[in-house]
């Protein structure tokens, strides 16, 4: 019996010590998963970090283009991704858009087929790992760009609405595996983000694009009171932006200088009639009161408040003066004019020589080109015409391709004073 007793208590002693100390094999399996653990929780942390990282970035951004260039690189570096793609809605043409897929060319598809049509269409994330073997997939992509997709993660986004707006898609994780369970959670996290900057964005370019509509119609009740008063103005935006572009202006800076230029001929809604529309040259009486129209532009401009309407003011006020002082109404002089003048002032020159108006009939591009190269140092600033020399052939495009009424160019015509 006694040594029975000391068997158990021995046995139960042994028993304790496993229990105290597992094998080798069992703490290397705790050791390994507690590893993974670890690995898995600076996984996600290195994650999260990049996503805050780049949502701080989104946030602040109201250009669409930019913000979808930012995105993509998000996608690319988070889910270690070979390609990213953002695609939009375009329920008018009831189409799917990107400008950052391939290249940078804008690429449109079918709003109801391929993969990303069918996010759209069911509202799911879907994860394929052999696409090729997928019916939805559409290999032409691939054969125009000798680019090889093998597998594609793509999420819907959705505005407040809960409306799908676009896909987020990613394209062939690198190295040999498939995108995960772990992936899709990312993605989902990054297109909920993205979600709210993309309909963000989209709102400021349409209040843009409406401000700019607004302008335009306001700008033409004041100009020449003719039928081509909308395309005129319209011209003169775009060459003005596209001369401060080659200039090196900031993008925003560009945009703001677009929907400005418009405004510099509002002060002439204080000017006859008669005068404004008078065929032939004006009388000295009829110049002088032609000459006030900038004090008039700048009284309805007056002490604005933000920086687009001051740039429209300054235009507006500025943009008859020239490079040598002889300009009007103060005599300014070099760069005591401001530059946003002094682009404006080149575009509306451009323009009303290449133009057909009451009292003159419109000059050919190549007198014009001569006449502008001509008035460099005098009329005109001359980095400002060095830069209409290198971006001529986009502002000659611009030209063709947005004519008015009365644009058709004679080549005989001869200047007259500019009003």
């Amino acid at each position: 019996m006694q040594v029975f007793k000391k068997a158990s208590q021995a046995k139960l002693k042994e028993v304790a010590r496993r229990q105290a100390s597992p094998p080798n094999n069992h703490r290397q399996g705790l050791t390994q998963l507690l590893q993974n653990k670890i690995k898995r929780l600076n996984f996600w942390k290195n994650r999260l970090s990049i996503l805050l990282e780049y949502g701080q970035r989104a946030a602040t951004m109201t250009d669409l283009d930019e913000l979808l260039v930012i995105l993509v690189e998000e996608a690319k570096t988070v889910l270690n991704a070979d390609r990213a793609t953002v695609f939009l809605v375009d329920k008018k043409k009831r189409t799917l858009w990107s400008k950052v897929a391939i290249g940078t060319e804008t690429i449109r598809i079918p709003m109801d087929k391929g993969i990303a049509g069918s996010v759209v269409g069911t509202g799911r994330l879907l994860n394929i790992k052999e696409v090729y073997k997928d019916p939805r997939f559409n290999p032409e992509i691939d054969k125009k760009t000798g680019y090889r997709t093998r597998s594609i993660l793509a999420a819907p986004l959705r505005n407040k609405k809960k409306e799908v707006i676009g896909v987020f898609q990613v394209l062939n994780r690198k190295g040999s595996a498939n995108f995960d369970n772990q992936d899709e959670e990312v993605l989902t996290l990054l297109a909920d983000q993205a979600s709210g900057v993309v309909e963000n964005a989209q709102l400021y370019q349409e209040i843009r694009k409406t401000a700019y509509e607004t302008i335009i119609r306001l700008a033409g009740a004041a100009e020449y009171k003719d039928h081509d008063t909308k395309a005129h103005l319209w011209r003169v935006a775009q060459y003005s932006g596209i001369l401060a572009e080659e200039l090196g202006f900031p993008k925003e800076w560009v945009e703001n200088i677009k929907m400005a230029a418009p405004m510099h001929d509002i002060g002439k809604i204080g000017v006859p009639d008669s005068i404004i529309n008078k065929p032939g040259k004006l009388d000295p009486s009829e110049w002088e009161e032609m000459k006030k129209h900038p004090l008039y532009g700048s009284e309805i401009l007056k002490d604005p408040e933000n920086e687009l309407m001051q740039m429209s003011a300054s235009i507006a006020l500025n943009h008859h003066e020239k490079w040598d002082g002889k300009g009007y109404p103060r005599g300014m002089k070099g760069e005591e004019i401001p530059i946003e003048a002094r682009i404006a002032s080149l575009a509306d020159v451009f323009d009303a020589l290449t133009t057909k108006r009451s009292y003159k009939p419109a000059f050919s591009l190549e007198e014009t080109v001569a006449i502008i190269e001509s008035e460099s140092g005098k009329q005109f600033d001359p980095k400002v015409v060095a830069a209409f020399q290198h971006c001529y052939p986009k502002i000659a495009a611009v030209r063709e391709n947005y004519r008015g009424q009365n644009d058709e160019p004679t080549p005989s015509a001869v200047p007259p004073e500019e009003n």
